[in-house]
């Protein structure tokens, strides 16, 4: 379905400028009125696309990370190795999208982590584990084989929130940050612990 090009430069807009305002200050303190203005539309305009600024935030992001799940999805050919393959490549990109993002993500004048981490960047780790454990199960495999979907959120919710410290500790650790720090945490998700028979991160 082709959507209308005046909707998508309405959403476009809404995405630049809720980027250039996450780059100056937390979503949490960004009101409707303040993100309209920025992209030039008006609050009814505002509310046909979207909820509060936030949801805006989430489908901004989305773009940039939801990619990186669909293309670890296509790379597991049901090997344990090849979840942890893949699971690599997605913290590689993930740990990519964080600098990228970095403005929206890192909050350094208050030390604490941003609203971002919690509200986006924790919901998209979450389901994408999620996933891996669901095709886990499938499989028979890995700490995901016995349970209940249920028992598998609770796991999947656990380990994100994890993830989204650790980032939060990389993010506010002084320039120049070594990205193998990172990495290196990451890849222990998909550890031994997790995938019985995958090899060790490298």
């Amino acid at each position: 379905m082709k959507v209308d090009a005046r909707i998508e430069a309405t959403r476009r807009r809404l995405h630049e400028a809720i980027l250039r305002l996450t780059a100056r200050k937390d979503v949490s303190t960004i009101s409707v009125a303040e993100l309209a203005r920025e992209a030039g539309i008006d609050r009814s305009t505002f509310y046909a696309h979207a909820a509060s600024p936030v949801d805006v935030l989430r489908s901004a992001l989305s773009e940039d990370l939801d990619p990186l799940r669909v293309e670890a999805d296509e790379l597991v050919d049901g090997t344990p190795d090849a979840f942890a393959d893949a699971g690599r490549m997605l913290n590689a990109r993930l740990i990519d999208h964080l600098e990228r993002y970095e403005a929206v993500y890192a909050d350094r004048a208050s030390g604490r982590p941003s609203s971002a981490l919690h509200t986006v960047l924790s919901d998209h780790v979450r389901t994408s584990l999620e996933l891996v454990l669901g095709h886990l199960a499938d499989l028979g495999t890995g700490r995901a084989q016995t349970g209940t979907e249920l028992d598998r959120s609770y796991l999947a919710a656990f380990i994100a929130h994890g993830i989204v410290g650790a980032i939060s500790v990389w993010l506010n650790t002084p320039a120049p940050r070594d990205p193998r720090q990172l990495e290196a945490v990451l890849d222990l998700v998909y550890s031994s612990w997790l995938l019985p028979g995958a090899q060790s991160p490298r």
